[in-house]
């Protein structure tokens, strides 16, 4: 969950609040639920999977939009906001509970306008209100509820609800706003003008300094799990973002205590349940602190960040076993997430068939019927598959690849290579098997910024291996986003489904698919897709910037309920901020344009207050940072394309998936005119000086920090 800096919390007194028999001001009869179960509510033909699936609910669901909000001003309503997404265990849950039930439903109708959100499609709307929740709560997650006025002010909130305990909740509110109106009116208003007043706090200004991210990566010590690996968690999440900026303040100063916690966490990772050793790909995490039992969502910004840490790490570590994880991760994406077009989907459900997991558990005679009795209870011990299991289901069991070996090969009379080949060998049994059983929904929505985090990785695959198929397919997604979700102006479209779009770009979707690009260019030596990051980037410089600096997440010309909200704590994903931040500072060494380094020295500056107090939380912000305060490189590769000596050096450097250089590769014959560019637009400070012969990537000494503009 994303931290909020503090706020007062907000509470409303409701207990002993009568159900009010009101029918709070509507000025028509509402459908009854058996209508709308048989004829569909408002969200019919909506492009969300997630409003979708919600479609014959007798709640008579609106989605987000004019009619729902112009209604609760009309009739002078409460609104009950409900945001979710499709791949959403317990979203599924209180769905069925909840929101099937006639009862529910008919007292809600009367009652409230119901808006349903998917977080995926609205993530502006879901912040917010998840600021108020959490505010409110001390906690959040999803299915997220809220409570709003009519003005969109919320003033209760809370997640997931049991049947029981919503229907005493929302009687209790019903009662509370016809008896105690003008309370909560005033407590909704100061509840907005915290949210609003908390919207991207700089906490000062102070000048940059390498301090700043040794304590960072002190802070990611500090939170290390000795025990288990991964941070000190209960549930254990997999946090790509933080291990990502870990591994490069390794490769930067040598600290062998940042290479144990590295290497171990990602042991604990790809040989724990989080991995999916059939399928490929990885859960969201797990809900136990040993990396075992996950919660079986496979989201697409996960298994993107993750394959692209597992390939770096792979290069550095010399892990050729990391390699073919990340390899594996981006394969599955490849086979079982894409879109004809190319372009990947955003996420897999929990659920199987309406159970959570079913579709991943194994017992051992599973595995005997799967590879047959020769290999199968070796293989079975191989895979952490015991008679008890670890799952709920007795004898069930996630799979795992944490078996001591060299224990087995004694017990079995077989040698550890031979065991240790076992799920290498039956992996396509096992998938065959598997594939018989109920699958977990796909979510076909195509989500600009995940599939930014994808393409990355993509290219860094290519890359790293030489192999074309993945930059490859980077380009034919890349097309269809810039065909599909383009608008004339140059704004984004941030989903689509079938090709049809929907939700305004936000600054994420920018930022996240402008990296992808640059990484695509260094890689293909394209410079088509360099125009293209430079377009977005400079579209979103104009239409989202924060005059205190940074960027808000939200364009201008989008309504905002509480203000315009700003996201700079790095989560799951990285803040749309802190890639900004990186863009810019890549588009300044790769294009020699003084004002992209300006901008990013002088914003991160406006926010030192942060990176003094965020540590670890703020972890490719300090990617930027560093950036700025240690060396940074523009390896230029001067040379004819195809010529072998030249694809050699460049392969050379690609392979090591430099962290602290970017790559231009230009013909011979125009190396000195983009000399003479560079050293024109920095006249009168040290020019700025060019290898066109490299060796490996460590050879690499055209350092591109330029000064900061008198």
């Amino acid at each position: 969950m994303r931290k909020t800096a503090p706020l007062v919390l907000f509470i409303l007194f409701l207990a002993g609040c009568p159900m009010s028999e009101s029918n709070g001001g509507a000025t028509d009869t509402p459908r009854t639920p058996q209508y709308i179960r048989e004829h569909g509510n408002h969200l019919a033909g909506q492009p969300s999977l997630y409003l979708r699936q919600h479609a014959h609910n007798p709640l008579d669901w609106y989605p987000w939009g004019d009619e729902a909000l112009a209604k609760a001003k009309d009739e002078d309503k409460p609104i009950f906001l409900s945001i979710g997404y499709s791949s959403c265990h317990w979203c599924h849950v209180m769905e069925h509970e909840v929101f099937e039930d006639d009862e529910v439903a008919a007292f809600m109708n009367e009652h409230f306008v119901c808006i349903k959100v998917d977080r995926e499609e609205r993530p502006d709307l879901d912040a917010v209100y998840m600021d108020a929740v959490q505010a409110m709560t001390g906690r959040g997650g999803w299915p997220m509820s809220v409570f709003l006025t009519p003005e969109l002010k919320p003033f209760f909130g809370g997640t997931y609800y049991p049947r029981e305990k919503f229907v005493q909740l929302t009687g209790q509110i019903v009662g509370a706003w016809n008896d105690r109106r003008g309370e909560i009116e005033d407590q909704a208003g100061q509840l907005a003008q915290g949210l609003g007043e908390r919207n991207g706090p700089n906490l000062g200004s102070r000048d940059l300094e390498r301090g700043l991210v040794a304590a960072a990566v002190q802070n990611g010590k500090d939170a290390y799990d000795p025990t288990h690996q991964g941070f000190k968690q209960r549930q254990k999440f997999p946090t790509p973002i933080k291990w990502r900026f870990l591994l490069h303040e390794y490769r930067r100063h040598g600290d062998e205590e940042l290479a144990e916690m590295i290497t171990g966490s990602l042991d604990a990772m790809a040989r724990g349940g989080l991995y999916d050793h059939v399928g490929g790909g990885f859960h969201r995490y797990t809900v136990d602190s040993r990396w075992t039992v996950p919660h079986f969502e496979k989201m697409l910004y996960d298994n993107g960040q993750l394959a692209g840490l597992f390939l770096e790490a792979g290069a550095v570590f010399e892990r050729p076993d990391w390699t073919a994880t990340g390899l594996d991760a981006l394969d599955f994406l490849m086979r079982e997430m894409r879109s004809p077009d190319g372009a990947f989907y955003a996420s897999f459900d929990a659920d199987s068939g309406g159970e959570e997991g079913t579709y991943y558990v194994w017992s051992r005679e599973d595995i005997t019927a799967a590879v047959g009795a020769t290999d199968g209870p070796a293989l079975a011990d191989v895979l952490g598959v015991s008679e008890r299991g670890n799952f709920e289901q007795s004898g069930s069991s996630v799979l795992t690849q944490r078996a001591d070996l060299e224990e087995l090969a004694a017990e079995y009379g077989r040698t550890v290579e031979d065991l240790a080949g076992l799920p290498a060998k039956h992996r396509a049994a096992l998938r065959r098997i598997r594939d018989e059983r109920t699958p977990p929904g796909l979510d076909p929505k195509v989500v600009v910024s995940w599939n930014g985090l994808v393409l990355e990785s993509l290219a860094q695959a290519t890359a790293l291996t030489g192999r074309p198929e993945y930059l490859a397919a980077a380009e034919q997604a890349a097309s269809f986003l810039l065909e599909i979700h383009r608008r004339e102006d140059g704004s984004l479209w941030r989903t689509s489904v079938d090709g049809a779009t929907s939700g305004q770009g936000i600054l994420d979707d920018y930022a996240f698919f402008a990296a992808a690009l640059l990484e695509m260019y260094q890689v293909s030596g394209d410079e088509r897709w360099l125009r293209e990051a430079r377009l977005l980037v400079d579209h979103a410089r104009s239409g989202f910037a924060r005059p205190e600096g940074g960027w808000y997440l939200s364009a201008a010309d989008v309504v905002a309920p509480l203000g315009r909200t700003v996201e700079y704590f790095d989560s799951v994903e990285p803040s749309g901020n802190a890639v900004m931040f990186n863009v810019l500072i890549d588009l300044a060494a790769l294009t020699g344009e003084t004002t992209y380094h300006r901008e990013a020295s002088a914003g991160l500056a406006s926010w030192g207050g942060l990176l003094e107090k965020g540590g670890v939380e703020v972890a490719w912000w300090f990617e930027a940072a560093g950036k700025l305060l240690w060396p940074y490189f523009d390896v230029v590769i001067a040379g004819e394309a195809g010529d072998t000596g030249t694809e050699a050096l460049r392969l050379t450097y690609l392979r090591k998936l430099p962290a602290v250089a970017v790559l231009s590769a230009v013909p011979y014959g125009g190396l000195m005119s983009r000399c003479w560019n560079w050293r024109r637009r920095w006249r009168g400070k040290r020019p700025l000086r060019v290898w066109p012969r490299l060796t490996s990537a460590s050879s690499a000494r055209a350092r591109h920090q330029p000064p900061t503009e008198k």
